[in-house]
């Protein structure tokens, strides 16, 4: 029994893979062991993604126009940005569908101000998800779609993030945390509008997209610049929020929102090269009308 626990609890990073990325030569992103994750085990990491599956078909819409060589709603609103925290649960599919849908209303002025929609709310009503346990990736991702179009959720005023510290789904709540009714609002369309690095780059200028990455091992240990796959193997899934795109030294990228706090990455986002699909990112990618 001892033998098994420890296996269980084995770290996930190590200074030898470290050391064998920082010597991998042209790199354009700097690895670490981040601190989100330093200490944490195999186990628990895991636990944070989403399990890779087929693409759930849904009618692509190409986007179409001039849009700017480049293009970041940080830069252009960024009044509107907050980057969020999962924590434990394996919930980064509520966040990259509740989290546009947030952006695209402050963008719009549909709200006065950002205001943050409860990513709980859907992690723990949404019956055809597995709300702290992910799911499968792209099913996911269409899945909170349709249930922010038909049902919607409340603010995180109303019903705040709780299944972060335990990972534990909760049940759906019938009241706000303060005992009062449950206003929901809802979306009113998605389309999937990633047919090509134009769509995207339009799509973006309309709004946060969500989108997903296939995450290797060596996104793991990244830890700044422009992220591009070199080393190791699947380790799951992951639901992230495009904002915007740009160049740098030659080198084309998207800007990408995670849902890991502040402390990861650059300061809670990622750049991941452009145009070549790398990870999958530009497999799917939903604009939500509001």
């Amino acid at each position: 029994m001892f033998i098994i626990a420890s296996a269980m609890q084995k770290d996930f990073h190590n200074h030898a893979t470290l050391e064998m990325l920082k010597n991998i030569p042209d790199m354009t992103w700097t690895p670490s062991i981040p601190d989100r994750f330093a200490g944490m085990s195999e186990e628990s990491l895991r636990r944070m993604l989403l399990t890779k599956g087929k693409q759930a078909h849904f009618e692509k819409t190409t986007l179409v126009g001039a849009a700017p060589d480049a293009f970041s709603w940080l830069d252009a609103s960024p009044e509107c940005m907050v980057v969020r925290d999962q924590d434990m649960c394996g919930s980064c599919w509520a966040f990259s569908t509740v989290g546009p849908f947030s952006d695209n209303r402050c963008f719009s002025m549909k709200d006065t101000k950002r205001v943050i929609y409860s990513e709980q709310y859907m992690i723990s009503c949404d019956s055809n998800n597995l709300g702290c346990n992910g799911g499968y990736l792209n099913m996911d991702l269409t899945i909170g779609q349709y249930f922010l179009k038909k049902t919607g959720v409340p603010t995180d005023k109303c019903v705040s993030y709780k299944s972060g510290s335990k990972g534990v789904t909760g049940t759906c709540p019938i009241t706000c945390d303060d005992k009062s009714p449950i206003v929901l609002v809802k979306s009113t369309n998605f389309e999937d509008v990633c047919t090509n690095e134009e769509s995207i780059k339009v799509g973006i200028t309309l709004g946060s997209l969500q989108t997903s990455i296939t995450v290797y091992t060596d996104f793991m240990y990244y830890n700044g610049g422009i992220y591009q796959h070199k080393s190791g193997s699947v380790e799951g899934g992951l639901s992230v929020t495009f904002v915007g795109y740009g160049e740098e030294n030659g080198v084309k990228f998207w800007v990408v929102r995670n849902a890991w706090g502040t402390s990861w990455g650059e300061k809670g986002y990622f750049r991941i090269i452009r145009g070549i699909n790398d990870c999958d990112i530009e497999n799917q990618c939903f604009l939500t009308s509001v």
